[in-house]
């Protein structure tokens, strides 16, 4: 057993997957998180208007998610999902059109290129054009080609034709990175696309079957109870730094807790404020430079839901096409739609009332689906998660510091830090991940 001590600042995603994988490998780990809760912006939530519990908003996994997965393995949780080791995405729009994309074998590259085949919106231009796609990522040179570029300007070289944009790249970017093409570097784009090439499974779509408080926290807390010290409802104000590395952490009340290692694993917009200024500004830059994005999810309960509706399409997962709402997800009583990034993707986002948004997002589902188009509706909350992620932009990429830092014993975990990825789960435990290895190198 190693015995070093750990303390991890953040109890979201980040801050628990590190201290797993940390306590896991026999370092003492303490793990201070502000508020009662752990989670972060994964969380759970008991409404008392619908008698529901519903997350803080839908989140979809990926068979590439090696590192989540080994974060609820650590923890010792058998996970309830629905999912196929193949790639199915169905599509309605406005009037009722639909649309199924299924890859299906084991062999990633032809079984996409079968899937688009049989892709009925796409003409013979269109499927032609996707030939560029295993050309750049087979190219030794994608990576210093798309430095700089964003993904309009990516899908634009490679001769995207504005019917595959509208049928296939829009919705699978605004799955993916919470946002359109335009705010999104095409390097992340690029590692995202080769790890879900990878090997069979890879790009496998995964629907959890129980809330993300089931999920993920729950089990943590009972593994933390035998494995960690948590410490909830403490608030840290800030580290102290003495000659290149971090002595301690102070705490709301006075108290000071040292230790061997720390991880920041707060949000991007609390990090700065957890160092004195001067200390700031003479270890790290940049990181205000990240903008944030919200999501916004509107639950809708009807009246009834069509039989086996939830298990329709890909387990009740829908993208719509040419409408404000990105998602659907039906489940078994109630419908969450998903809006990402609503002030940069929605026209006049900000002049449209909660309400108005609401009912917008009910009638274009009425008109999706003709199913619901009779059906009454119970209640529509809205819920929007203000900084639930941060713009994955060209200009956000010198703004993501690295895991390591300039202090020798100071780590930093988060989906916001220079993981390659976008801002998901996976990106918050690969941070995670990586911060843990480089202080199990130190030793």
């Amino acid at each position: 057993m190693r015995g070093e001590r750990v303390t991890v600042v953040g109890g979201g995603l980040a801050g628990m997957s590190a201290s797993a994988f940390l306590g896991s490998n026999g370092y003492d780990v303490t793990l201070i998180e502000s508020t009662h809760k752990l989670g972060g912006r994964t969380f759970s939530f008991y409404d008392e208007e619908t008698g529901l519990t519903l997350d803080n908003g839908q989140h979809i996994l990926a068979g590439w998610y090696d590192n989540a997965f080994e974060f609820l393995k650590t923890i010792g949780k058998e996970p309830k999902f629905r999912s196929n080791p193949n790639l199915e995405v169905y599509f309605r729009e406005p009037g009722g059109g639909h649309y199924e994309f299924k890859a299906k074998g084991d062999n990633p590259f032809i079984a996409v290129a079968k899937g688009f085949i049989d892709y009925h919106p796409l003409t013979l231009i269109d499927k032609y054009h996707l030939l560029s796609l295993r050309e750049l990522i087979e190219l030794d040179i994608a990576e210093r080609l798309l430095r700089g570029k964003n993904l309009s300007w990516l899908l634009d070289h490679l001769k995207q034709t504005e019917n595959l944009k509208k049928y296939f790249w829009e919705p699978f970017v605004f799955a993916v990175f919470n946002t359109s093409p335009e705010y999104v570097d095409a390097s992340i784009f690029l590692n995202v696309l080769v790890k879900s090439f990878d090997k069979f499974g890879s790009m496998s779509l995964i629907i959890p079957d129980e809330t993300l408080d089931e999920l993920f926290v729950a089990p943590f807390e009972k593994y933390a109870a035998k494995n960690i010290n948590l410490m909830k409802n403490t608030k840290a104000l800030n580290f102290k730094v003495s000659s290149g590395r971090v002595e301690s952490v102070m705490l709301e009340g006075g108290a000071e807790i040292e230790s061997d290692y720390f991880i920041s694993a707060v949000p991007f917009h609390s990090f700065p404020g957890l160092f004195k200024e001067d200390d700031y500004r003479k270890y790290f830059h940049g990181v205000e430079g990240l903008k944030p994005a919200s999501i916004v999810s509107i639950f809708i309960v009807p009246e009834k839901m069509p039989e086996g509706f939830n298990n329709r399409f890909y387990h009740g997962m829908i993208g719509l096409l040419g409408t404000k709402a990105h998602w659907i997800f039906f489940k078994k009583d109630y419908i969450c739609a998903v809006i990402s990034a609503p002030e940069y993707t929605v026209d006049g986002y900000d002049e449209i009332g909660n309400d108005a948004l609401c009912d917008t997002v009910v009638s274009e589902i009425r008109d999706c689906f003709p199913e619901f188009r009779d059906i009454g509706i119970r209640r529509v909350k809205y819920f929007r998660e203000k900084r639930a992620t941060f713009l994955p932009s060209v200009e956000s990429a010198g703004c993501r510091p690295d895991n390591s830092s300039g202090l020798s014993n100071l780590f930093i975990a988060g989906d916001w830090t220079n993981t390659g990825l976008p801002a998901t789960i996976e990106g918050a435990a690969t941070s995670a991940r990586k911060c843990s290895e480089l202080i199990m190198k130190k030793n």
